[in-house]
């Protein structure tokens, strides 16, 4: 077995360190984890995990406003806010 990601390392080392017997019931618990269904979502529950999956990746790219004072940060937000008006509303509206 070979792990490749530091994660996948540190697990590996971790169950290397077992007693034989203790590495059985690991990898039969891991065997019925797996065999075992996801519970379905609720509209909530959905919402949330995708909340969730935009903030990790806003995360992993640096965060939304790295290194900008609030005054940049707000002229950045309104600008977006009236682009996305203009795109997605204001010709529906008659407003453009």
């Amino acid at each position: 077995m070979e792990a490749t990601q530091p994660l996948d390392k540190k697990l590996l080392q971790k169950f290397r360190k077992l007693p034989d017997d203790r590495k059985i019931q690991v990898l039969d618990f891991i065997e019925f984890l797996a065999k075992k269904k996801r519970p379905t979502l609720s509209e909530g529950d959905a919402y949330a995990e995708s909340l969730e999956t935009l903030r990790l990746k806003i995360r992993e790219r640096g965060g939304l406003f790295v290194g900008k004072k609030k005054d940049q940060v707000i002229q950045e937000l309104r600008a977006t806010r009236e682009r996305l008006w203009d795109e997605d509303y204001a010709g529906h509206f008659g407003q453009q």
